[in-house]
């Protein structure tokens, strides 16, 4: 079971290591460090701000959400596979090794999350709520506590008979670390870390006491992590196509409407495919939906309209180049190949469809920075370097883009 284990701990290893070279390309690199600059300055001019205030009685609950909210992002990692209910079901007493090992991974992957989150969090916890060096070393041991406990209660919820209601999982996995959480962040360093402690040992023997069956729930723990890589699996396939994930096209009728009609000539019969292909398809409207309400609420946080306009910028490009496959979509059906295709025609009818898309996108992008108030002058340079620049993604750049796809 221990190199099954190994072995499959190293193919996910090398799955994520040929998807990640999708996300961490060249273009997403330069975007991260233009948001991470943003993040940063923004961050920092915030931090600065707070300074000098004293009644900032929101902030301890805004560390106790943050940290309830990173408490819960982890999940146990199995590497189960469908098969294994019929080829392992005879190593059943042994699948205890197997989780262990399982455990021992997902709590150091976890650990490390919780303390880069941790890091990034621990300057407001100064500045904005307050605490001693002292309380914040308690508070990060006492998060790492409850991490561990959590991916124990997970590895325990694999076996039958599971006892817990889902009642119980939600006064368990989140009021009990919210009480401990508030106990930590609002009493006083020393009595709320042996307040912290003592229910911290009160939930570790309360654990214990709910130790696992002797039979092993395959059909949970194989959902389970189904379902955790169906989530990384939909997040890489905002990158590249990923042979997993196949997204159900929706009729959507209620836009028809709002969409071009059908025509015979070769530039509208080709604007018609290319706006269904796009609305019907969740690929495409999603992810550009995601990417266009992610930037809209960014921008709203970014006090400086130079970094704003970047980011504005950055979001665009990313919109555009993220929409090109769009141009090849209908090309593997046959029935395209079957009379002569008027490729100039095609490539009109496609730059239009988006320009119109990072047209909405730049509009929508606009109203954050125009609200921020930073002159006439500065907003309307703004709208029009926006709209500059889906023109020259649409109509000058996607042409040499897709000349290399093709």
């Amino acid at each position: 079971m221990n190199e099954i284990w190994k072995n499959r701990r190293s193919s996910y290893q090398k799955m994520l290591l040929k998807y990640l070279r999708y996300v961490f390309n060249d273009h997403f690199v330069i975007a991260l460090l233009f948001l991470f600059g943003a993040f940063g300055l923004s961050y920092s001019n915030f931090l600065k701000s707070l300074s000098g205030s004293e009644n900032m009685w929101w902030a301890q609950p805004v560390v106790i959400l943050i940290l309830l909210f990173v408490l819960h992002v982890n999940q146990i990692a199995t590497f189960l596979q469908e098969p294994d209910k019929v080829f392992l079901l005879p190593q059943e007493q042994q699948i205890r090794g197997y989780l262990k090992s399982s455990w021992s991974y997902s709590t150091l992957v976890t650990l490390t999350v919780q303390v880069v989150c941790y890091l990034l969090l621990t300057p407001f916890l100064l500045f904005a709520a307050k605490m001693s060096g002292l309380n914040i070393i308690l508070l990060a041991l006492t998060q790492l506590v409850l991490t561990v406990n959590r991916t124990e209660t997970q590895i325990t919820a694999l076996f039958l008979p599971q006892k817990r209601s889902a009642k119980f999982e939600i006064i368990y996995s989140w009021l009990l670390p919210a009480v401990v959480l508030i106990v930590s962040v609002y009493l006083p360093t020393y009595i709320g870390a042996i307040i912290a402690i003592l229910m911290l040992v009160i939930i570790s023997e309360y654990d214990r006491k709910q130790l696992p069956g002797e039979i092993f729930d395959w059909r949970y723990a194989i959902d389970q992590e189904a379902a955790r890589l169906a989530r990384l699996y939909r997040f890489f396939n905002m990158f590249t196509d990923v042979r997993t994930v196949t997204p159900k096209p929706k009729r959507r009728r209620y836009l028809d409407r709002f969409l071009p009609q059908y025509s015979t000539d070769p530039e509208g019969f080709f604007k018609y495919l290319f706006w269904r292909a796009f609305v019907r398809s969740g690929e495409y409207s999603n992810l550009y939906l995601r990417l266009t309400l992610l930037c809209f609420i960014i921008l709203f946080f970014i006090p400086n309209f130079w970094g704003a306009l970047i980011i504005a910028a950055v979001f665009i490009y990313l919109l555009g180049f993220q929409l090109m496959p769009l141009f090849v979509v209908y090309d593997e059906i046959v029935f395209m190949h079957t009379y002569p295709i008027n490729i100039q025609k095609k490539f009109i009818a496609f730059s239009k469809v988006l320009f119109s898309l990072l047209f909405v996108s730049a509009i929508l992008f606009f109203i954050p920075i125009a609200i921020q108030g930073p002159g006439l002058i500065k907003v309307l340079s703004a709208l029009t370097l926006l709209v500059a620049e889906s023109i020259l993604i649409a109509r000058i750049y996607s042409k040499t883009r897709l000349s290399k796809m093709s």
